[in-house]
């Protein structure tokens, strides 16, 4: 899904195309809720800016996509460590 999210919004039909579209803003949406409760000092605006530019999406979708990552038993703390590390940098 993050494949066609990135790559591939003007291959699939139009109702598929929208639910992609909807699938991505929502993502985002996820990626704001979760720095809004860490980072509570960030508008709006900011809080976009820092999701978008940071690249703790990449990370995340790229480990969970690649199938040795998948293996690690502490994929999840180091993402976490990772994504924490990227969000919360001043």
């Amino acid at each position: 899904m993050i494949g066609l999210l990135i790559g591939g919004l003007h291959q699939p039909p139009e109702k598929e195309r929208k639910a992609s579209k909807q699938a991505q803003r929502d993502y985002l949406a996820l990626w704001l809720r979760v720095l809004d409760e860490v980072r509570p000092d960030l508008d709006t605006a900011e809080a976009k800016i820092t999701v978008c530019a940071v690249p703790v999406l990449t990370v995340v979708d790229n480990a969970v996509r690649i199938g040795r990552l998948g293996q690690r038993p502490d994929r999840a703390d180091r993402l976490a460590e990772i994504g924490s590390a990227l969000l919360l940098a001043r």
